[in-house]
């Protein structure tokens, strides 16, 4: 199976200092990857080089093959790559309607119709009578629902989702666990960053661990909790062998 998204060598340096690298990095089709790794290790830098908001030090991102290291974000998320934030990501001031078809227009696709728009929203969790409500007046829980539509509506190939869980109560984060959950049985790749360990792993094909900008370890959720040099770099622990 070819790669939806690879990294070579991929490294980025900010005024002399690393910010991570070199790493090499792959997804495949269909696949949820979580990334793990303590704050500053590099995770959410990592995805911005990735999705084209900067600019790598050197190194090559490639897109089933073809280098896409110099190409525009927008340019990528057309092409299928597509990332959320740990933030709000809606306009505030407009209705979730309207945040929808403005995320559309963007990226290069038709304006689609409300029924479209609610079943993006029924997929996400989101109630299909919030169509018309000011994305401002949505709860926290809600509007990390609505950044999640926004990114669907692009038709993503392949998902890069920033503390999908951040803030979240247990029924919003029911609901993004349904929908990464649906996503992958409908073939969309999934990259997570995310510290909710215990609603991230059981999600996981792979988990790529991030320390002091390098790549540490790879491997199954098993494998990688069962890792001394992880537990030491993330959980500041060690397994202590019993006799």
């Amino acid at each position: 199976m070819k790669p939806l998204l690879q990294t070579i060598g991929l490294f980025k340096q900010f005024a002399g200092l690393r910010g991570f690298g070199p790493i090499d990095f792959y997804a495949n089709p269909g696949e949820t990857v979580g990334v793990i790794g303590p704050n500053g290790s590099g995770k959410t830098t990592f995805f911005n080089v990735v999705t084209g908001f900067l600019k790598p030090t050197s190194g090559q991102v490639l897109w089933q093959d073809q280098d896409i290291t110099n190409l525009a974000d927008y340019s990528r998320a057309r092409l299928g790559l597509v990332r959320t934030f740990q933030e709000k990501m809606v306009f505030q001031g407009t209705s979730v309607r309207e945040n929808l078809q403005f995320a559309l227009i963007q990226h290069g696709k038709s304006n689609i119709g409300d029924l479209d728009l609610q079943e993006v929203l029924a997929y996400v969790g989101l109630p299909t009578s919030t169509i018309d409500q000011k994305a401002g007046d949505l709860s926290w829980g809600q509007s990390r629902l609505l950044g999640m539509a926004l990114s669907l509506v692009m038709k993503p190939r392949l998902m890069l989702l920033d503390e999908p869980f951040a803030g979240l109560n247990r029924v919003s984060a029911l609901k993004i666990t349904n929908m990464l959950q649906s996503l992958k049985r409908d073939g969309i790749g999934i990259v997570i960053v995310e510290h909710e360990m215990s609603l991230l792993l059981p999600l996981c094909d792979r988990v790529v661990v991030f320390a002091d900008g390098q790549v540490l370890a790879e491997g199954s959720s098993h494998e990688i909790l069962q890792r001394n040099d992880v537990r030491k770099a993330y959980f500041g622990e060690e397994i202590v062998a019993r006799d």
